[in-house]
């Protein structure tokens, strides 16, 4: 059973977007380090990563009912 996503956004400015999801929608968030920084959305999270191009996105189904986390990431 899928109980949550983690989802990426790719963009040519990571920092701003984070700074919007951060300091603009307030969202919670952890520092991995190196400045990435990981939002809360329970059950799921978002994530921007450095493209040369935007509106590139990805969606990964998770599933942790069983204290391990399985990543299914549709073709």
């Amino acid at each position: 059973m899928i109980n949550g996503v983690h989802v990426i956004v790719y963009s040519k400015d990571p920092k701003a977007d984070r700074v919007f999801l951060k300091d603009v929608l307030g969202l919670p968030h952890v520092d991995v380090g190196e400045g990435w920084l990981i939002f809360g959305l329970p059950p799921a999270e978002v994530a921007v990563h450095p493209s040369e191009k935007n509106d590139l996105h990805e969606l990964q189904a998770t599933d942790c009912s069983e204290g391990s986390a399985t990543t299914v990431t549709p073709s």
